[in-house]
């Protein structure tokens, strides 16, 4: 009993000195220390001087109690003796502090660079290439505001355990699981002896399946684990990982059940110019032959950027902000529009798609997806418990795409896709004034697009009869007017000449006869201009 009394009043003792309290001679007693100046004044003596004095000592007070509820608030705040956090410095006693360090932690962890050792073979990355962050912050910060919160015998009851009890919290750091399984896919590709999964290719109208081949990989769990103990260490670390006999994930057994279409479609470009049909064609073939295993996705943009001319691609007609303008790779929405007709058909997963900005004329309403930078995308995901085999190919200026698996759906069920357009807002004409050119002239800038509200519904039969209808999705398209270059330069006329005197009587000079300035030109100049793409605007 006496030995614990002892223990909880060393306890209170070093709290008291912590906390920036006074702490008095006899065992047991605490006393805290607190000054305060008192002004006094004599009622019959006060004079002006006096209430000066007066004043300035309530200043002084003010002062005092500013400085001492101050103090205060900085012991309240400060982390008891028995409290650390691994990886920081000793010297971390507040909670700002400890907040601050935190906060640098991680931006060490951000700059921190490693290097990944697998059979000889060195991979250089670094932690925040694999999105590491510390997880459990909130939870040290919290953790520590129960010692620091409350009046000071609540602070006191809270970290008198401390004494023999130290709590040390180690950060928690994790990964991004897909930039994580992205990079160590990049590093057993430089394993030699990494598991080869089985492959599936359509090759002249049949599918050739190469088998699998177990290997050595690299243990996932174990490397994590190094991963985690490298990042709180100070310098670039050489982690050696842990290789083990793995089999591969996709095998022969896997793919022989792909050998069913579940949905195509076609989509024709007989009307673009070769330059958009190049970059189709181009897009096409980075599309085709990808298997999708169960849950994985297809992502338009990531297989067929970038859209550079080194990657293939050519200068065509793109929409940009209502007009159509030239863009490198321009023809690549109507890929992906197919690729979403055929997936619609398969009822395989749609991801992510969204409408063209206005309206195009190689699909029904509502039935197109676009491509723009990385914010608009297709993407189709195999919510099948069967793995699916995208085909894609252009022949005779036709791009189709084909979804392969295995069917299990009922052959008496059958499903359509049908457009309702909601309404429609005719295009206008706008009129760009030019200066430069003279009254009269009038030049096609932008072909223009009527605006459209309009639906998708999806309509399943089973043997003929309707079944259900689905609202596959709402869209708007924007009205773009006709942009016409008009000219507005007014030309004086030209100035009549002097008549000349006849000195030798003999009839009239040219000069007298009206000048021939041959007939006036009151012709149009009007041209499809450079926006002009009659397979974007067919019909439209």
């Amino acid at each position: 009993m006496k030995k614990n009394i002892g223990n909880i009043t060393a306890a209170m003792a070093v709290f008291m000195a912590v906390a920036g309290f006074g702490i008095g001679s006899r065992a047991g007693s605490f006393e805290v220390k607190a000054e305060k100046q008192e002004a006094k004044a004599d009622d019959k003596k006060s004079t002006d001087s006096d209430a000066k004095e007066e004043e300035t000592t309530k200043e002084q007070e003010s002062t005092q109690e500013a400085v001492t509820e101050d103090e205060g608030i900085k012991a309240e705040r400060r982390l008891p003796e028995g409290f650390s956090v691994s990886g920081l410095d000793d010297g971390v006693k507040t909670m700002t502090a400890l907040s601050e360090a935190l906060e640098k932690l991680q931006n060490k962890v951000d700059e921190k660079k490693f290097i990944l050792s697998v059979n000889r073979e060195q991979i250089e990355s670094s932690f925040s290439d694999l999105g590491a962050s510390i997880e459990n912050k909130e939870y040290i910060l919290s953790e520590a505001g129960k010692y620091t919160s409350g009046n000071m015998i609540e602070r006191f009851a809270k970290s008198a355990g401390l004494i023999e009890n130290p709590e040390s919290i180690t950060p928690d750091i994790e990964f991004n699981e897909e930039a994580l399984n992205a990079f160590f896919k990049r590093a057993n590709s430089k394993n030699p002896n990494a598991p080869v999964n089985a492959t599936i290719k359509r090759v002249n109208g049949a599918f050739e399946i190469t088998p699998e081949h177990d290997g050595y990989a690299v243990d996932k769990e174990s490397t994590v684990d190094k991963l985690k103990e490298a990042i709180l260490k100070s310098g670039e670390d050489t982690i050696e990982a842990q290789v083990t006999k793995q089999a591969a994930t996709v095998k022969a057994e896997d793919l022989k059940d792909i050998k069913d279409v579940l949905g195509t479609f076609t989509t024709n470009y007989s009307s673009s110019t070769s330059e958009r049909a190049t970059n189709i064609a181009v897009g096409t073939e980075k599309m085709d032959g990808v298997l999708l295993m169960p849950g994985e996705t297809i992502s338009g943009y990531e297989r067929m950027q970038p859209f550079t001319i080194k990657n293939g691609y050519k200068m065509a007609k793109a929409y940009q902000n209502g007009l159509v303008v030239d863009s490198v790779g321009g023809g690549a929405c109507q890929i992906a529009t197919t690729l979403y007709q055929a997936a619609l058909r398969a009822e395989v997963k749609i991801t992510e798609r969204k409408n063209h900005s206005m309206i195009v004329g190689y699909v029904q309403p509502s039935g197109d997806a676009a491509i723009a930078g990385d914010y608009k995308d297709i993407k189709v995901t195999n919510n099948r418990s069967t793995p699916i085999y995208v085909e894609a190919v252009t022949s005779g200026r036709n791009v189709t795409f084909t979804i392969w698996g295995k069917e299990d759906r009922s052959g008496d069920r059958t499903i359509e896709f049908v457009s309702e357009v909601i309404n429609e807002t005719p295009k206008g004409k706008t009129y760009k004034d030019d200066p430069s050119k003279p009254v009269g002239y009038v030049r096609k800038e932008s072909d223009g697009h009527k605006g459209r509200v309009s639906k998708l519904w999806k309509v399943v039969k089973e043997n003929g009869v309707e079944v259900s209808r689905e609202l596959v999705s709402s869209d708007t398209y924007r009205m773009a007017d006709d942009i016409y270059i008009r000219g507005t330069r007014v030309d004086a006329p030209a100035p009549t000449a002097a008549p000349v005197e006849n000195t030798e009587g003999g009839g009239e000079t040219a000069n007298d006869a009206p000048a021939d300035n041959g007939p006036a030109d009151n012709s149009v100049d009007v041209s499809q201009g450079p926006g002009f793409d009659p397979n974007i605007n067919a019909g439209q």
